[in-house]
């Protein structure tokens, strides 16, 4: 009982407050609109995927014995550094600046009357109160959220490519490789270059080893606890942005969004399919997580691209708030380029062709994004975040070549 108790601490350490950690340590990349609960969570796992992946990948490659175990021991040296100066900096905010350093959602200050009416500030960022009406629709969005989390569990479903991507983790875990077994034979063999790029098994074998449950487990009854609620985070940023001015919708909208989930499944090919039969595939994660935050982040390009068109003309008219604009947000204006970096390795770390479909879904969304923004430096922010993508391809077709 008691070890079962130690690894449920260890799970909630692992899943939740190492990425919270790392999120509240680099947030102040983001703008302080941006900086709240939800997103820095959001921001740190899109770190933690990448720091394992950044390690995962050479230990795969260099080492030919004990590779999983040099992958464990360097990514949990790194991650605990990195989360440690994470509640250092909570620390330190908290002492400071108390509890608002970090709010729950954008504004959680209400707007007051000065805020409202001055020209240096954006009413659309602040928060406004929710009906009685909107509580409710939220009360019933969680209780859907609930449901969904609950029967992920109880009625694990099981198919086809478990045989293959489960036992991929269950290996790593109890034989201390890294995709050189076949799952299907337990022989021998040479890398398995269709998969092997793809670490998010070795990320399931990780938090199993940390844990010390077993990788199916792991897979089928902890990984969707995790990835339900994060997947529905990002439907909240982007209801947060598609209904600024009548955040009274927001719960409308997710009761919408869960609703077409639970019965999503018209197909075996289905995004919602996936989402609740299959949430620990990295398939899976690219079309429900991967998707979703490529569609947020330039929601939010979209978002400050037409709030600098609003200041720009407030600066025609011969006011200075542009400039301040401007002077204030020169630190943060390449954040979302660098999340949408992120996110490109965590496609990369979940499939294969998550990279290929992520940067397809980038070109077209950057080509919009430059009609609406009218400055050709979007065009350079695209092509740096997909830097990470093109090293993962030459890595791709350099081992292929070998083996």
């Amino acid at each position: 009982m008691l070890d079962i108790i130690a690894g449920i601490l260890k799970l909630i350490l692992w899943l939740l407050v190492v990425p919270m950690s790392i999120g509240i340590l680099f947030n102040g990349i983001l703008p302080l609109v941006r900086r709240t609960i939800g997103i820095s969570f959001i921001l740190g796992y899109l770190i933690y995927f990448a720091v394992f992946e950044v390690i995962a990948i050479p230990c795969m490659l260099h080492y030919v014995y004990n590779a999983f175990s040099y992958c464990c021991r360097y990514s949990m040296w790194i991650l605990t550094i990195l989360a440690a100066l994470g509640i250092l900096k909570s620390v330190q905010m908290l002492k400071h600046e108390g509890l608002s350093y970090l709010s729950l959602f954008p504004g959680e200050t209400h707007a007051t009357a000065h805020e409202l009416l001055s020209p240096r500030s954006d009413p659309r960022m602040l928060k406004l109160s929710y009906s009685l009406e909107s509580k409710i629709y939220w009360g019933i969005f969680f209780a859907l959220l609930l449901f969904q989390m609950v029967m992920a569990v109880v009625m694990s479903s099981f198919d086809g490519d478990d045989a293959y991507y489960v036992v991929e983790s269950l290996l790593a875990q109890q034989a201390d490789v890294m995709n050189t077994i076949l799952p299907y034979t337990g022989m021998t063999t040479t890398l398995d270059i269709r998969h092997a790029l793809a670490v998010i098994t070795m990320w399931i074998a990780f938090i199993a080893r940390m844990s010390g449950f077993h990788a199916t487990i792991v897979s089928h009854s902890v990984i969707p606890l995790i990835v339900i609620p994060l997947v529905y985070l990002v439907y909240v940023e982007i209801g947060r942005i598609l209904f600024r001015r009548r955040q009274e919708i927001i719960p409308v909208f997710m009761i919408i969004v869960s609703m077409l989930m639970i019965f999503g499944n018209v197909s075996i090919y289905t995004p919602a399919t996936f989402f609740l039969t299959r949430t620990w595939q990295g398939k899976a994660l690219v079309s429900n997580l991967v998707i979703p935050l490529i569609m947020w982040v330039f929601l939010w390009m979209l978002e400050d691209a037409k709030r600098t068109n609003i200041f720009g003309k407030a600066a025609e008219a011969g006011t200075e708030s542009y400039a301040e604009y401007k002077e204030a947000n020169r630190l943060h204006r390449c954040s979302p380029w660098i999340v949408l970096g992120l996110i490109n390795m965590t496609a990369g770390m979940c499939s294969s062709l998550g990279i290929i479909f992520g940067g397809g879904l980038i070109a077209l969304f950057t080509l919009v994004l430059l009609i609406f923004a009218r400055n050709f430096r979007v065009i350079l922010g695209a092509v740096l975040c997909v830097v990470p993508s093109v090293i993962y391809l030459a890595i791709y077709l350099g081992i292929y070549t070998l083996f």
